[in-house]
């Protein structure tokens, strides 16, 4: 039997338990247990319809072994996983006990388990999802002893703790994967996103955002870390709203940076408290600040006509109004009568539901996706 003291136990687990929230120092965690059974091969393994063998987190994978088992013993494979998956969750098992004498004459064992010295394990089902399952399984080699009692007492007690790394790992893995849509949505957006904290200290924009704070020219940026406004007369009008909010009395509160660009836009910013439900450990006063260009609409003609049922003529000179030009305007830059410009207007006012040329412009921005052009 090996001497495990408790310092080694309490090593092992405690290694395991700070894999649990970072998969990638799984290998490491693993192969201490490995030193604390003397074992010759360890693997925390998932079975399933969509699994392989190089999926498996071990001490020593052999690829040209797996692509084997994967080309030629997959029948012997699955029968073994059947096996595996009949025992309760939980639950350690002996390989001889499970499987049987004969289980040394399948292929399996022969062909790919005793090349890699595994002679006698301890193993248990620590997890089931979704029809798939982990197993943690330790081995020993052929001149080696077999495992006994006392160390198949501790080996539960290790495969206790394997259950609840597992499952705690699924939990923060579905967390990470709603995270990164969640991001990946965000990015898609036109408008910025930007969160700061009550001394403006920067934490997160989305791609809008990273555009517009590295812009040199633009009426955002970063200094030492903070967000500030290029514009001193403004900066101190955006520093009010952000502390205002992070204060989490739930207000908010909007200005309009005043640019001067060369494209005569103006920046809307809306500042608002970040709900406590989406901060982060230890930043329950962060802010989040929405940034839209204020710009007429150039653009959508597909999704007017889509919208509103408008002919391609009508939608043209729609988007033309709520662009800021008179009906005269519109008539002579589209080269049509004007007679011809108050009857496609008729049947836009009549099609939107509107009566005035400036209804029509605020009801096509207002309808207008912030989406990222492409």
């Amino acid at each position: 039997m090996v001497q495990a003291n408790l310092d080694r136990v309490t090593g092992s687990i405690d290694r395991l338990l700070d894999a649990a929230l970072d998969f990638r120092e799984m290998p490491g965690a693993i192969e201490q247990v490995r030193h604390l059974f003397d074992g010759s091969k360890i693997c925390l393994g998932y079975f399933g319809p969509d699994s392989h063998p190089d999926d498996a987190i071990t001490n020593a994978s052999d690829p040209d072994l797996n692509a084997f088992l994967y080309r030629e013993l997959m029948p012997d494979a699955a029968r073994f996983a059947a096996r595996v998956a009949s025992v309760p969750i939980g639950s350690a098992y002996r390989d001889q006990i499970l499987f049987g004498a004969d289980f040394r004459d399948s292929r399996l064992w022969r062909e790919w388990m005793a090349p890699q010295d595994m002679f006698g394990g301890m193993a248990s089902r620590v997890l089931d999802v979704d029809g798939s399952f982990w197993m943690f399984d330790v081995q020993r080699g052929r001149r080696q002893e077999p495992f006994d009692a006392a160390e198949f007492a501790l080996f539960e007690r290790v495969a206790g703790v394997m259950r609840r790394v597992t499952l705690l790992h699924q939990q923060l893995g579905g967390v990470s994967i709603e995270r990164e849509m969640a991001r990946r949505a965000l990015d898609e957006l036109s408008l910025a996103v930007i969160i700061v904290d009550r001394a403006m200290q920067f934490a997160y924009a989305n791609a809008a955002g990273d555009e517009l704070l590295a812009d040199p020219a633009g009426p955002l940026g970063l200094r030492g870390g903070r967000l500030w406004a290029r514009a001193a007369s403004e900066q101190s009008g955006l520093k009010d709203l952000v502390v205002k909010a992070s204060d989490l009395i739930g207000a908010r509160g909007q200005m309009l940076l005043r640019t001067g660009d060369a494209e005569g836009r103006d920046l809307s910013l809306c500042v608002t408290p970040l709900s406590a439900a989406y901060a982060l450990p230890g930043r329950a006063n962060d802010v989040m600040i929405v940034a839209r260009w204020v710009e007429p609409a150039g653009g959508g003609l597909a999704a007017a006509r889509q919208m509103f049922d408008l002919t391609e003529a009508e939608a043209k000179l729609a988007l033309a109004l709520a662009s800021g030009l008179s009906l005269t305007e519109v008539a002579q830059q589209q080269g049509i009568r004007m007679t011809t410009a108050r009857t496609h207007l008729a049947r836009v006012f009549w099609k939107t539901g509107t009566r005035q040329q400036s209804q029509v412009a605020a009801l096509l921005r207002a309808a207008e996706l912030p989406l990222r052009i492409r």
